[in-house]
């Protein structure tokens, strides 16, 4: 009984637990919605927190982490998709009976919001952008003249050297060592020789902390000390890390402290190397450096080419001649002298050629350190030469900044209207426009330099020097000093004549200091003042205009400066500024506190300052107080930079008391205000009926968002950059509240630059400006919950809408349906669209209408991703006009990327599928079968993309073919016209495709210009070219295919075509880089009996291509083929077709088949087969365009010969052959079939000549099968190797193999450096056959050879400073260590006790 009991109440339990709780649901209605209700709350104030977060991380160029934006994203998602239909259904269903199903699915919708909540932490929400490639944003410049070519490639080779590891280059100034530097740092990121290469600025005054910075800057280095020592530190700690690389220190004067800076060196670091440019030899001596390269001036031949190039079309004038050759003699063949003289002789007439000779000879030489007269002159002539004073005094302003200093060109306006330098312009946007013309004209004439900071300049230290030379004499009065402490504090009181005094870089102004009373312009950087010196200075120089303290701290009064109009006081401490001193200097105009934290408050007197134009608190970040009424007094205001500074504006209208500034207080300016930038918090501050536009000003920069967290302005930085297009910002608000506002109206009618982020209730875009946009260039809106069009056609507008927008950036637009919601646009609607970037939009199904993609005559770049419902770009929206889509062309497109659109079925489909239909394929590979298949760009739209530059797909999975070439691009079986003609890359990444080109007409003409082809996980494909596309691409320098595991062959000819493929067959004549990775199933890059040339390869690399075969072969040059086809032209006919003949390699590249019958099947890479029977002597000179320098091959575990000659074992035609003659460095390793190097033996041809005579490097691991290295006949062609390494190849005996001959001498004259370790049958390096000579070897490295009991029997001549070093600890051999062995008299003596005590030997 008591069993059923207990069964009967566990029972019960388990039915009134689940009852009670689906009862509950029922109880619980009320709270649990409203317990729904409060978790969204939560969660949308999460959201908007990260929102800001990730905002604020953009604005300051970092990138989101994934999964933040995968965060942001599923809430978007979530809200949309599950609560807002949610919602709708409460509403829809208010009767009792459905409160028991609606508290259920409350219920459980707030559990995952509750995990959407704590899926919503995050530490960080961005991480910094990596730094571009120091090499990216060099300029072209460098002329590859034959004297450059030389040093260069001798600075390269240097750099290759492991025992080299310091380089400097030396030259007088103007010569172009940092032209060549730069050069030089572009070709070694081509040649991967460093895994990083950085490039610092070091001149005449070094500074450690600006070194230290712009290394930093280029590895992603943040400093988290701020200690001399603890900086370097951790750079030094950084650097390290890096295996390989190579430290640029450009122009230096004197001895730098490595360790101060930071700087590894030698043992503390074998993988860095140190590259210098100096004008001075000695210096690079005293550094240590191993090789140092002189620059020399140019040829006169070279001078006259480039002096010709910058003079232009007027050097061909036969009048100009003899005189142009006497004015170029004047230039002293120095680089920067002849550009600078010959940009200023452009469209020159006679006469003024002639006034520039006499002026040129007639200059004075200077006494300028490292520079020659002849280059002074050229300067001094192109300064006098100048068009006008304002150019001349905005060239010697520049001198004013330190040297290599980016000079921001807004200082160039400022200190010139403080000095009355303009004085035809009446407003400081004047000054300003002409500053930029003359900052222009001054590049164009190269005396002033390109930045990379935006709105800045910088110029040249020769150019500097001779600037610094003219502004000291009268009438400009120029002083400028640097380093005082260091160089000693002259005596500025005796500068009697003295108008502009510059002060730069690690100032201690000392106490006493006198200055001259004629100074008008005092600038001071970097520095500080002793105790009341700045009041000394500032009593002196009572006519001072212009007053520039930088980055200085200091106390200080200014009330005496009456005279003073311009006061930068820039990233300096104000802790020591009196309020009431601003209010005294009563004729300031330009009033600047630029990156002061110290300002908290904005000193009420600047009210008093009636003659004040400019007001700069840009990156003030710390100021929160502006009292009321300050802008209000400021009638002649013209410029208010406020950006990242004061946001704290006060609401209050009408009568009541007002602490703070208003924004009606700053709108109330807008009559005569010119230039403003602004961050207001929200837009309700422009909803009162007090604030009103007057009139938009001529320029503005307003940023209107919530910033929720205060800490977040601290590292948000404005560059001091003036040049901006009209702007305006606004994030997360409410189109009803954007519409509500006049002055937010009139700024989106003026906008160029528009970017709205989260904006609520907006349908269509072009709701906010009934207008149209009709300025607008550049519009970026990101996060619309609700927006479903751009424009919409039917608004009525009488306006063409976005007439000049060039840039649409597009992103998280979740209901966007389309870009127009029907065909009723204007004509010229989109006309002006360069570029547009469209991602995360989820419902869009294509891109553009036909009537809309016929505008975009001048889009240039289209970059469309993870739109998941995306089709098609172009749409016929099932309209029933196909002669539309003829009419389309985008003759300006040059940039196309797709990426992870899902269900993509084509760039436009004329039918919804379509059926290749062949031309002239064969049926195995190409007709037509009935399966519909889906091409990225069909056949219909080839004919559009005529200027196509560049192609990036990546995750494209359900594409089937790249280029569908049928139909429209043939007529009666041939091709009508080239396609792709200017496509120059091609990057695939992890797509489908079974086919990148498909439907390949005979006489196909196309992709001549294809330079780069990268393919990474594509796994559809079995090859990449059929033979009718390969021959076409004679331009191709790059390949890379990589992790493609059904990759078989590179290059297959039809059946069909093969009779053709025979007769005309040119591949890759320019083939530079060769990189194959991991494709298991690759046997071959060509059909069996076809040969390649690689003539123009220089980087090759092979690596896990376990199936490998070959890899194609070279054969003789044309001229050699041509006379051989004349002996014998009825075996072979080598002759191009007529149409094609003009392909053939112009270099002496080709490819032809040899003969069938006497094809070899043995397993090779890289062979030379050469068919001796139909060519008898074409092995005679065969090797003049060899230009493979580096062969790396890897994990091929078929390939059992590297190099070999084939030919028909007749001893009467066995020649030698000529060949691989530039190739430097040889790496093999983990080739487990690898029997022989080089094949060799008296039945085949025989490498002779200068065949492999710069191989420097010879690096072979993991080759089981090897039983030598290389033979007596082969080892006499290695005469530049310096470093051979040989480790873990179990079978090998010897390194050099004995041949027939005899009492022979084995030398290896550059042989510097041998590593032999894990050769466990190793005997001796070469046996008794031969006397070894190694005159070079000062470095042998062994572990682990158990049988190595003597080096060499007949040793007759070793490096005297030869030391033997073993590897490997006997006690702990996991280990690598290395000790010196004990020297025993000579190096047998030392190997054979080695061996005798078993000493490090395993």
């Amino acid at each position: 009984m008591e069993i059923v009991i207990s069964i009967a109440s566990k029972i019960g339990e388990y039915l009134v637990a689940p009852i009670g709780a689906e009862f509950g649901y029922l109880v619980n209605y009320h709270s649990n919605l409203e317990s729904l209700k409060g978790e969204i709350k939560k969660l949308f104030e999460k959201k908007d927190r990260v929102q800001g977060l990730v905002n604020a991380a953009k604005r300051n160029g970092e990138v989101i982490n994934p999964d933040v934006q995968s965060w942001l994203t599923n809430v978007n998602d979530y809200m949309i998709q599950t609560v807002s239909h949610f919602e709708d259904e409460i509403n829809k269903k208010q009767r009792c009976m459905y409160r028991w199903s609606l508290s259920r699915k409350a219920y459980k919708i707030t559990q995952h919001v509750l995990r959407l909540q704590n899926e919503g932490t995050f530490n960080d929400v961005a991480h910094p952008a990596p730094p571009r490639e120091i090499w990216s944003t060099f300029k072209e410049g460098f002329k590859d003249f034959k004297s450059r070519m030389a040093i260069m490639n001798e600075v390269i080779e240097g750099l290759k050297k492991e025992e080299v590891r310091m380089i400097g280059i030396c030259g007088m100034g103007g010569v172009g060592k940092t032209t060549m530097a730069k050069e030089i740092i572009k070709r070694l990121a081509e040649l991967k020789l460093f895994d990083k290469v950085v490039m610092a600025t070091v001149s005449q005054s070094p500074s450690t902390r600006m070194i230290q910075a712009e290394i930093a800057d280029q590895i992603g280095l943040k400093f988290d000390v701020e200690s001399d020592s603890g900086r370097a530190g951790r750079l030094h700690g950084r650097l390290v890390e890096i295996k390989r690389i190579l430290i640029v220190l450009d122009d230096l004067w004197t001895e730098l402290d490595f360790e101060a800076i930071g700087l590894p060196y030698g043992h503390a670091h074998q993988g860095c190397k140190i590259l210098l440019t100096s004008r001075d030899m000695e210096v690079c001596n005293r550094m240590g450096s191993q090789q140092i390269t002189e620059v020399p001036i140019l040829t006169t031949e070279e001078s006259w080419e480039l002096f010709r190039e910058m003079v232009g079309e007027t050097f061909d004038d036969p009048d100009l001649r003899s005189i142009a050759k006497e004015v170029m003699n004047e230039c002293g063949c120095l680089p920067i002298a002849i550009v600078t003289v010959g940009k200023a002789l452009q469209k020159k007439g006679k006469h003024e050629w002639v006034d520039a000779l006499k002026q040129l000879r007639n200059s004075l030489p200077e006494n300028i350190p490292g520079l020659d007269a002849k280059v002074y002159s050229s300067i001094k002539w192109s300064y006098d030469r100048l068009d006008s004073d304002e150019a001349r005094l905005c060239l010697l302003l520049c001198c004013l900044f330190e040297e290599d200093y980016d000079i921001p060109i807004e200082y160039l306006v400022r200190y010139g209207w403080g000095r009355g330098y303009f004085s035809s312009s009446v407003t400081l946007e004047e000054a300003r426009n002409r500053v930029r013309s003359l900052v222009d004209k001054l590049q164009r004439r190269f005396l002033l330099l390109t930045s990379k900071v935006k709105d800045a300049t910088k110029m040249h230290d020769v150019v500097r020097d001779v600037a610094i030379s003219i502004a000291s004499r009268d009438p400009h009065g120029f002083l400028i000093i640097s380093h005082a402490e260091k160089n000693g504090w002259p005596n500025l009181a005796t500068y009697h004549h003295c108008t502009t005094i510059s002060l730069v870089r690690n100032l201690e102004i000392p106490a006493g200091l006198k200055c001259p009373p004629t100074v008008e312009l005092l600038q001071m950087m970097d520095g500080s003042f002793s105790q009341g010196s700045m009041d000394i200075i500032c009593n002196a120089m009572k006519e001072l205009k212009v007053l520039a303290l930088v980055c200085i701290c200091s106390d200080f009064s200014l009330r005496v400066l009456k005279n003073l109009r311009t006061l930068c006081l820039d990233n300096s401490s104000l802790c020591g500024l009196s309020n009431d001193v601003i209010g005294d200097l009563e004729n300031l105009e330009i009033l600047s506190f630029r990156g002061c934290d110290s300002l908290h408050e904005l000193p009420r007197e600047i009210g008093r300052l009636k003659q004040l134009r400019l007001l700069d608190t840009t990156n003030c970040r710390f100021l929160g107080v502006i009292p009321h009424g300050i802008f209000s007094s400021l009638c002649r205001l013209e410029e208010l930079y406020m950006l990242n500074s004061f946001n704290r504006w006060e609401l209050a209208t009408g009568g009541e008391d007002k602490r703070m500034a208003s924004i009606a207080e700053v709108m109330s300016l807008s009559d005569h205000l010119k230039v403003l930038t602004i961050e207001i918090p929200s837009v309700i501050h422009l909803l009162p009926k007090d604030v009103i536009l007057k009139s938009v000003p001529i320029r503005f920069n307003i940023h209107i968002f919530n910033i929720h967290m205060e800490h977040l302005r601290l590292n948000y930085h404005i560059e001091l950059s003036c040049a901006f297009e009209n702007k305006l910002a606004i994030g997360k608000g409410d189109a009803r509240e954007l519409m509500e506002s006049q002055a937010v109206r009139l700024l989106l009618k003026k906008s160029e630059d528009l970017q709205l982020s989260a904006v609520d209730n907006l349908y269509v875009l072009t709701d906010l400006d009934q207008e149209g946009f009709q300025h607008l260039k550049y519009l970026h809106v990101s996060d619309f919950p609700n927006t479903e069009y751009l424009a919409n056609g039917t608004s009525g507008t009488q306006h063409t809408l976005f007439p000049r927008i060039q840039t649409l950036f597009l992103c998280g637009m979740a209901q966007l349906k389309a870009i127009c919601p029907n065909d009723q646009l204007s004509k010229s609607f989109f006309t002006n669209l360069r570029s547009l970037n469209l991602s995360f939009c989820e419902n869009l199904k294509y891109v553009f209408s036909l009537s809309v993609a016929r505008n975009l005559v001048q889009l240039q770049n289209l970059n469309i991703g993870q739109c998941v419902q995306m089709e098609e770009i172009v749409s016929k929206q099932r309209r029933k006009h196909e002669e539309a889509a003829d009419m389309i062309a985008f003759h300006k497109l040059t940039n196309l990327r797709l990426w992870s659109l899902d269900n993509f079925v084509g760039f436009f489909q004329a039918n919804k599928q379509y059926s290749n239909q062949e031309v002239t394929m064969p049926k195995d590979e190409h007709q037509s079968t009935g399966i519909f298949e889906n091409a990225v760009l069909p056949s219909k739209c080839i004919s559009w993309f005529q200027s196509l530059e560049e192609v990036t797909l990546i995750d494209m999975k359900h594409m089937d073919v790249l280029f569908d070439l049928k139909s429209d691009t043939v007529m009666d079986g041939q091709a009508v016209l080239p396609i792709f003609s200017q496509l120059r890359k091609l990057e695939i990444e992890n797509c489908s495709f079974t086919h990148l080109w498909k439907n390949i007409a005979s006489g196909f003409q196309g992709f001549q210009n294809l330079r780069y082809l990268k393919m990474f996980a594509c796994f559809g494909l079995e090859y990449v070219f059929l033979h009718l596309i390969a021959r076409e691409l004679l331009n191709l320098d790059e390949v890379s295919i990589l992790e493609c595991p059904n990759m078989e062959t590179i290059f297959r000819i039809t059946e069909e075509n093969e009779e053709e493929a025979t007769k005309d067959m040119i591949l890759f004549p320019k083939l530079n880089t060769f990189e194959l990775v991991d494709l298991p199933r690759l046997t071959s890059l060509c059909p069996e009996g076809f040969t390649f040339l690689w003539s123009s390869t220089i980087d090759m690399f092979v690596i896990g291509c376990e199936k490998l075969k070959t890899l194609g072969a070279v054969i003789p040059q044309r001229n050699k083929l041509e006379k051989n086809i004349e002996k014998d032209s009825i075996t072979h006919d080598f002759n191009t077709s007529p149409t094609r003949s003009s392909n053939w390699c112009p270099a002496g590249c080709g490819c032809t088949p040899y003969s069938r019958a006497n094809a070899h099947r043995c397993i090779e890479i890289l062979p030379r087969p050469i068919n001796l029977e139909v060519t008898p002597t074409n092995l005679e000179g065969s090797n003049d365009n060899d230009n493979l320098e580096n062969l790396q091959v890897s994990s091929c575990a078929s390939l059992e010969v590297i190099f070999q000659v084939k030919g028909p074992r007749h001893e009467e035609n066995i020649h030698s052959v000529e060949a691989f003659n530039e190739l430097r460095t040889l790496g093999l390793h983990y080739l487990p079939s690898l029997t022989s190097i080089w094949e060799t033996g008296t039945s085949q041809p025989m490498f002779t000549g200068g065949s492999f005579g710069n191989l420097k490097s010879l690096d072979v691991g993991h080759c089981n099968q090897l039983k030598y290295l290389f033979s007596s006949s082969i080892a006499k062609l290695l005469v530049s190797i310096e470093d051979i390494e040989v480790q873990n190849c179990e079978q090998i005996e010897e390194i050099v193999d004995a041949e027939e001959e005899t009492d022979e001498i084995i030398a290896l004259p550059k042989l510097n450096s041998l590593k032999l370790g894990n050769l466990s049958n190793l005997k001796y390096f070469c046996g008794e056959a031969y006397s070894l000579k190694l005159p070079s070897l000062v470095s042998l490295r062994v572990f682990n050879l158990q049988n190595f009991k003597i080096f060499a029997p007949k040793l007759i001549d070793t490096h005297s400073l030869l030391q033997v070093y073993i590897m490997s600890d006997p006690n702990r051999p996991y280990i690598m260590l290395e000790q010196p062995a004990e020297w025993m008299g000579d190096l047998n003596a030392t190997v054979r006790n080695i061996y005798d005590t078993r000493y490090a030997l395993i």
